[in-house]
């Protein structure tokens, strides 16, 4: 089971945000691939369109998801599975889809709220606690 509470950013994350600190800085465990980006043989049909797409979108924010392609193949998928059992039936989705949808998409940064940046206030809140600047 999980822990709770919130995901960890990555040092690279906190790095883009203007939020990296010394004392949470942690090493990467895994090395960044710089090698092309293969769609997988057994992805068909619309899972492949929505495949395209989403590449060609994470090239544009600049995201590299090399390594990571097993994943993707499993959210477009996950996602073409969505579209075409369900939606397009006019059937309701299992509970169980839309969440591993949820959690696909927030790991690819695919929704408004894993876009989102929180700005350090600098303690010239109301808040008490921001005159620590944590």
């Amino acid at each position: 089971m999980a822990k709770p509470g919130k995901k960890l950013k990555s040092a690279d994350i906190h790095q883009l945000q203007g939020t990296s600190q010394k004392c949470r800085e942690t090493q990467r465990t895994v090395d960044v691939i710089d090698d092309p980006i293969l769609r997988p043989k057994w992805l068909i049909g619309r899972a492949r369109k929505i495949w395209d797409e989403k590449i060609s979108r994470y090239e544009k924010r600049n995201q590299n998801i090399s390594g990571c392609e097993d994943a993707l193949a499993q959210y477009c998928s996950l996602e073409a599975s969505l579209i075409d059992d369900f939606w397009r039936k006019k059937i309701t989705p299992p509970t169980s889809m839309l969440n591993s949808h949820r959690i696909y998409s927030a790991e690819f940064y695919d929704t408004p709220a894993s876009q989102q940046v929180r700005k350090p206030t600098g303690g010239k809140s109301g808040n008490s606690f921001g005159k620590n600047k944590r």
